[in-house]
């Protein structure tokens, strides 16, 4: 069977759990999923990556086996969880079975985490609203197989007027050899309420001799108004996976939402993340990163939608290759023709360590009035070789120097990274320079 041929026929036993709704709409997506053509190469947002290659096969539910890893990385987060460094724990192994575990002074504060699956079950005044209306059969193809086929899905709810100081900490692991998995994230936050989601990607097959893993996710997100909000996503996924996430955001008046997607893992990274500024004074910022080493692929969007006048907007968006690494970027500002009084930036940095790497930066606005302040920027360069003399002049070998500029480069987006974390993804960037 070959990719465009692609379908799924019945929905297997076992995601069919939960009320009659939920599976009412998996089977409408199933079916939207079958109708659509794989979007075609050369179209928008698809002009550097190939969609045949986030295809699954035909065994796409099948039980697949976490990765060596976790058990260590569980381990280090119920640590961390002990010692109050962390409000909760997540731990999503390969969509067949999810461990959560939260402090007591979340659900004394009426905090819900629950696979979502149950939630939509005893939670269905929270869950139904939400489910579905940012991400649909209507976004896109990969969506609806994610709306069909998700597993051990995870619900977020922060009541109102609520401060969680400490991260709520979720990890997906995508198992070993040719995994699929498919997870997905709801996350509500009610008025003025605050809180820290890191949402860590994991596992997968070491490469792609033997098949390359898929990993279909998604993210809704919904902040009330005056609410706090940041999201941080770290694809640390293993070589052999090709990863493909869709991130959509809604907030409402004065809310503050700040994004942090990382990535750093996977063979082929595709990912889109995006905020609709949905009331007077929303504010949204987007801090970006992607690492690449050997022959990784990464293809990034973002998006800011203004559908409210006096809204705010920021997009910094990092990116380093070595090797022969690459880099797709396409950053799109969007303002509507009510939306005045509105400010946006973005700006996409690209640093090209060596001959062979290759980075395009696609700046886009459609701004439909004119009563806005909207401006962008791109580079797409080496290392300036000023700056290495400078440092060697000072007794810093070469290869000291280049690293010292790129950690500098990427300092700003890692200061925003939360402390516990911090330090973790530091060491992957130290492990990749150092093996440059």
């Amino acid at each position: 069977m070959t990719p465009l041929e692609y379908t799924i026929d019945n929905l297997p036993e076992g995601l069919t759990e939960g009320p009659q709704w939920l599976s009412d709409k998996r089977r409408q997506l199933r079916l939207s999923f079958n109708d659509k053509p794989l979007p075609r190469r050369g179209a928008h947002l698809w002009r550097y990556t190939d969609p045949g290659k986030f295809v699954p096969n035909s065994s796409a539910t099948a039980p697949v086996t976490a990765s060596p890893s976790l058990a260590q990385i569980e381990s280090e987060l119920f640590g961390l969880l002990e010692k109050k460094h962390l409000a909760a724990v997540v731990v999503d192994k390969c969509g067949q079975t999810a461990t959560i575990r939260m402090s007591d002074e979340l659900g004394k504060a009426g905090v819900v985490i629950l696979p979502l699956e149950k939630a939509a079950q005893s939670h269905t005044p929270l869950v139904e609203p939400h489910l579905y209306q940012l991400i649909n059969s209507e976004f896109g193809k990969f969506e609806a197989l994610n709306g069909a086929l998700w597993q051990s899905g995870v619900f977020v709810y922060i009541p109102d007027k609520t401060t969680i100081s400490l991260p709520i900490h979720l990890v997906r692991d995508a198992g070993t050899a040719a995994s699929q998995v498919f997870p997905r994230l709801l996350i509500v936050a009610g008025k003025n309420a605050e809180a820290t989601i890191i949402d860590e990607y994991t596992g997968g097959p070491s490469d792609i001799s033997s098949g390359a893993g898929m990993s279909h996710g998604a993210v809704e997100l919904f902040a009330g108004a005056d609410s706090r909000v940041r999201y941080l996503c770290l694809q640390r996924q293993a070589g052999g996976m090709n990863s493909y996430l869709t991130c959509r955001a809604r907030i409402d008046s004065g809310a503050q939402m700040v994004t942090i997607p990382l990535a750093l893992g996977a063979n082929l990274s595709k990912q889109n993340f995006g905020v609709i500024l949905n009331g007077k004074g929303a504010d949204s910022r987007i801090f970006g990163l992607a690492f690449g080493s050997q022959y990784q692929q990464f293809d990034n969007h973002t998006l800011h939608h203004h559908a409210a006048g006096s809204t705010t907007s920021n997009i910094d968006f990092k990116v380093v290759l070595a090797d022969k690494a690459t880099s797709a970027y396409t950053g799109l500002i969007r303002i509507d023709h009510s939306a005045k009084g509105c400010q946006a930036y973005q700006e996409n940095r690209n640093l090209l360590l060596n001959p062979g790497t290759r980075a395009e930066t696609i700046p886009e606005l459609e701004i439909l009035n004119e009563d806005v302040s909207c401006t962008h920027g791109a580079t797409v360069g080496p290392i300036d070789p000023m700056q290495v003399f400078y440092l060697q002049c000072r007794g810093i070998d070469y290869d000291t120097a280049e690293r010292l500029i790129v950690a500098g480069f990427l300092e700003k987006t890692l200061q925003i990274v939360p402390g516990d974390l911090r330090e973790r993804v530091s060491s992957l960037i130290r492990t990749r320079l150092e093996a440059m």
